[in-house]
């Protein structure tokens, strides 16, 4: 949603998630929920960029959202309206059995990840569900985790250099 920002405000904060190896049924549904909480969000104050990336592969999916924010304001979107009701709901259609949750949010520090990047870094730092479980919590990044020549590996997925 929205241009991407070529410079962001100091006090920009990123938020990630992501969605593994969900079925039809739970893509459908997050899809559905992803759309209502991003009609949404365009209304909402803070909101500097917001973006949206899946895939589906034999039958299984990701999905991944990432936005920015210009402060703590994301805070405000994130436990009321529509927002409040996907992570209510949101629990119980991707915590399952079959998948992998992550979660991250932290101060972007004047650099937007690309997609890819993003996926690595949450996958690298987020809170973690496995399987409907808490595998992990969520230490933020620090700067220079998160530059582009630094390579980070999540699973057996290639490096990015």
């Amino acid at each position: 949603m929205g241009e991407k920002p070529d410079k962001l405000p100091e006090t920009a904060f990123i938020s990630l998630t992501r969605g593994e190896e969900l079925n039809f049924i739970q893509l459908f549904v997050n899809y559905v929920l992803t759309l209502m909480v991003m009609s949404q969000m365009k209304k909402s104050p803070g909101l500097i960029y917001a973006e949206l990336h899946g895939e589906l592969k034999r039958g299984k999916g990701n999905g991944q959202t990432m936005t920015i924010w210009d402060g703590k304001l994301m805070t405000k979107f994130r436990n009321k309206s529509s927002h409040g009701f996907a992570m209510k709901f949101f629990g119980w259609v991707i915590h399952r059995r079959n998948t992998k949750t992550y979660y991250l949010t932290y101060l972007a520090k004047g650099r937007i990840p690309s997609a890819t990047e993003a996926a690595n870094i949450i996958g690298k730092y987020g809170k973690f569900y496995n399987r409907g479980k808490l595998a992990r919590k969520a230490p933020p990044p620090k700067k220079e985790e998160i530059i582009p020549s630094q390579s980070i590996i999540i699973g057996n997925k290639v490096p990015i250099q």
